[in-house]
């Protein structure tokens, strides 16, 4: 009898007694997670819960707020989305509430909050998008939160996130094989390893927008007789005369441009001068202008140390997603979730 596997009998046993418990008898412990589910379910009508993530409940009103949220950021209120429609927001809002909140009991339950510093960092950050400042305060009042609060809630966003990464960066991160491998199996393929034409031009300009009369062109002409003519310098020029305010203090100088940044009515004639050429006036929609090119660089291929960066940044982006997708999807599998759709 020594080699008899009692180990795996007592398994089997204990696995039967389950079955029987919780499939076929309805036993004591049956019984009692019955009884668990349906004091779940009565505390759910009561309090209106949208769903329970281990035992603790996501209510109405936070789907509320969440919901109200998600839409002011993309400047829209409920009042103005059909009923069928805002149902569809509330319910994919509250799969992203109940992903929060599984994050959450995991980074809580490891105790992991990102340093001090680097939250402070992002909370810095984050506030310095509205302008002017009170703007934030403005958007605070409409949430019904202080700055604490939203400080309170910045520090968990980041915390729950630095959690994130930590647990997929081994399965995000590119190697440099990787990342050499895609260029090679991807630069020839369209023109996302060719850098454009540029030029660095420098421009005097004199606005037609608010003033319709033969002036602007007589002086345009004027300053480019006298610039061929070198009786004067072209710096000087644009300080004293051109009225584009953003370049003239730098002697017209609009450092490096590509055409795609440019209206078409200005790069045409720009993009056709060589490196130290100077152009005839020219008149686009908005007024006339003088350009001389002071550099330029034809289009080229792009070499793999010049994409690298952007290669690996696309791969992991990818990566992160589906990563992201499977840990989630983990984490669900051994949660308890239960979801009251009648209150949703």
């Amino acid at each position: 009898m020594k080699n008899f596997p009692w180990r795996i009998v007592l398994y089997l046993v204990f696995i039967l007694y389950l079955l029987i418990d919780l499939k076929w008898c309805g036993g004591p412990l049956r019984k009692a997670y019955q009884g668990r589910r349906d004091a779940a379910v009565a505390s759910a009508v009561e309090n209106r819960w949208v769903a329970v993530v281990n035992l603790e409940p996501i209510t109405g009103d936070q789907l509320d707020l969440a919901t109200f949220r998600h839409l002011y950021q993309r400047g829209k209120h409920g009042d103005e989305i059909p009923d069928k429609n805002l149902q569809m927001i509330r319910r994919a809002v509250l799969q992203r509430l109940i992903d929060d909140t599984l994050v959450r009991h995991y980074a809580d339950g490891e105790n992991f909050t990102a340093p001090q510093e680097e939250i402070n960092r992002y909370i810095t950050s984050w506030k310095s998008q509205f302008e002017p400042p009170e703007e934030m305060q403005r958007r605070l009042e409409d949430q019904g939160l202080t700055e604490a609060e939203l400080d309170g809630e910045l520090a968990r966003v980041w915390s729950r996130k630095r959690w994130l990464e930590q647990r997929i960066q081994p399965a995000v991160e590119v190697t440099d094989e990787e990342a050499r491998a895609w260029f090679d199996a991807n630069h020839e393929s369209g023109d996302s390893f060719i850098e454009p034409a540029k030029v660095h031009p420098r421009q005097i300009f004199l606005s037609t927008v608010e003033v319709e009369d033969d002036s602007k062109e007589t002086l345009i002409r004027e300053i480019h007789t006298r610039l061929t003519e070198e009786k004067a310098d072209f710096a000087e020029e644009a300080k004293l005369y051109s009225e584009d305010e953003r370049s003239k203090k730098r002697g017209g100088d609009l450092n490096w441009l590509t055409a795609d940044r440019l209206p078409e009515d200005f790069a045409t004639p720009v993009f056709k001068l060589g490196k130290g050429e100077m152009s005839e006036p020219f008149r686009t929609e908005i007024g006339w202008h003088i350009v001389e090119i002071l550099d330029r660089e034809e289009e080229r291929p792009q070499s793999f140390d010049e994409v690298d960066d952007e290669i690996r940044d696309h791969l992991e982006s990818e990566r992160t997603v589906e990563t992201i997708k499977i840990l989630m999807k983990k984490l669900r599998t051994v949660a308890n979730i239960q979801l009251f759709p009648e209150h949703i």
